[in-house]
């Protein structure tokens, strides 16, 4: 499988990224106010708290996909529409969005951890991807998770000039 945020992971390996990032972000926005979380990285692009939206939307499908794969002989990953998820989401603040990316990671991480060598290389389906290892879809959700930080960190240094 041919990551596609591979390289903002790059040579990382990914559950140290997946266990470092989340720290990265809560430092970003760490007494941001809530007009903060309204700057996008560039024009036409998401907002902060979209940006945080989506990291909480992809915490929750990427647990439930682990946890599929992992209990589930022949399992085909249900493939998802991020513009079509954004444009029907509810707004939420910016910080409850945080919130939530923050609780769903501190309670997918040690199932993460948990994870043997054969447990690893457990294989599925991805309609889009093809044929996928529980490792992929942990090197996916980190790099993809690295990808969004940095227009994150972008979008807040930009508000400090």
């Amino acid at each position: 499988m041919t990551n596609p945020y591979g390289q903002a992971l790059g040579t990382r390996d990914a559950l140290a990224a997946l266990e470092d990032t989340p720290e990265r972000i809560r430092r970003l926005v760490d007494g941001m106010r809530e007009e903060d979380f309204t700057r996008s990285y560039g024009a036409g692009k998401w907002t902060v708290g979209q940006l945080l939206d989506h990291l909480a939307e992809a915490e929750i499908i990427f647990g439930v996909r682990m946890r599929m794969a992992l209990t589930t002989p022949g399992y085909v990953v249900q493939p998802f529409d991020q513009d079509k998820m954004m444009a029907r989401e509810a707004r939420h603040t910016g910080r409850d969005a945080f919130d939530v990316y923050y609780a769903l990671r501190r309670w997918n991480l040690p199932l993460y951890r948990s994870l043997s060598p054969e447990e690893r290389n457990l294989r599925f389906t991805h309609p889009e991807r093809g044929e996928m290892k529980v490792e992929d879809m942990l090197s996916l959700l980190a790099g993809h998770e690295l990808h969004h930080l940095a227009q994150i960190e972008q979008a807040t240094t930009d508000s400090r000039r």
